[in-house]
């Protein structure tokens, strides 16, 4: 997503970091990080918690640019294959229908809550908009 790497570009030198150093921060080498930035890999859902915690924002900032006044409990985190769950239950659909809906077999999806496998970052925006949340919501940070 070139959305993505250019945010992410713009964030680090507005904190005045080099890529080697937000990677250190991230615990990733330079080149995986320069790889976010340059649209070639897409952060998983534990690194986007951690940009989001870095540069003192929102992962939805980060995905979309949409700004949000919401403050985020950083310490308090609700997994998110359990988060996912919750969110399914409480609005009563099917994990067919979101299947469907996402565009993956159910088993995919099943994978998902199972904490097996991460959604890619178009699915979790797909997620955030079915259930009606922000994309760090759906990532499990908790409002404060």
């Amino acid at each position: 997503m070139i959305f993505l790497g250019e945010q992410l570009k713009r964030l680090r030198k507005e904190m005045k970091l080099t890529q080697k150093e937000l990677g250190e921060l991230l615990d990733i080498c330079n080149v995986g990080y320069s790889d976010y930035e340059r649209g070639k890999a897409i952060p998983p859902i534990e690194k986007l918690i951690k940009l989001a915690e870095i540069h003192h924002t929102t992962i939805q900032y980060i995905v979309t640019g949409e700004e949000s006044s919401v403050v985020f409990d950083e310490k308090n985190i609700t997994p998110f294959p359990k988060r996912l769950q919750e969110l399914r239950i409480k609005s009563g659909i099917t994990q067919a229908k979101i299947a469907q809906t996402l565009q993956v077999a159910e088993v995919t999806y099943q994978r998902y809550e199972y904490g097996d496998f991460e959604p890619k970052l178009d699915k979790l925006l797909k997620l955030a908009n079915l259930f009606d949340v922000t994309v760090d919501e759906l990532l499990g940070r908790n409002r404060t």
